[in-house]
């Protein structure tokens, strides 16, 4: 017997709207995202929809995850990997311990965080704040290895 959701439709809204809530909370070079919603959850992504930002509702635990999704081919989600590896103990620093790095399923990687659900607003606003503060410290990370790498090949 599943458990009863008891947030689904709360949850469900809470995931519609949190590119809008996290938008304003960027500063204005990031707020360009294009969001896609999933079902159970939510991504935001600016080039590359395989490179991704998402909240996922874990509803076997009840949880929330927020992470930056590196879903592409192998090679590619590794040295993904590798860069935010070189960087975890200054990610570690700005964001906290909670943050975790990990080689995932599919030869996917993704570098994340997860919350208890609790579906309130207050919860919502501080996911929204916390997802905003990933993206600000880990997106330049991003674009600096996509700019090297542009610069590499030209």
């Amino acid at each position: 017997m599943q458990p009863r959701d008891q947030f689904g439709h709360r949850r469900r809204q809470f995931l519609a709207e949190l590119p809008e809530m996290v938008r304003p909370l960027l500063p204005s070079d990031l707020r360009g995202f294009i969001a896609r919603p999933r079902g159970g959850l939510v991504q935001l992504y600016y080039d590359d929809p395989g490179v991704h930002y998402e909240a996922w509702y874990h509803w076997r635990t009840n949880r929330l995850e927020l992470g930056l999704h590196f879903e592409k081919d192998a090679v590619e989600n590794g040295r993904y990997f590798d860069l935010f590896d070189r960087y975890i103990i200054e990610i570690k620093h700005e964001l906290g311990e909670t943050v975790e790095l990990e080689r995932w399923d599919r030869g996917w990687a993704r570098l994340y965080e997860s919350w208890p659900y609790d579906g309130g607003r207050a919860f919502e606003a501080r996911m929204a704040e916390r997802l905003a503060r990933m993206i600000s410290v880990l997106q330049p990370i991003l674009d600096s290895a996509v700019r090297a790498e542009e610069a590499g090949r030209g």
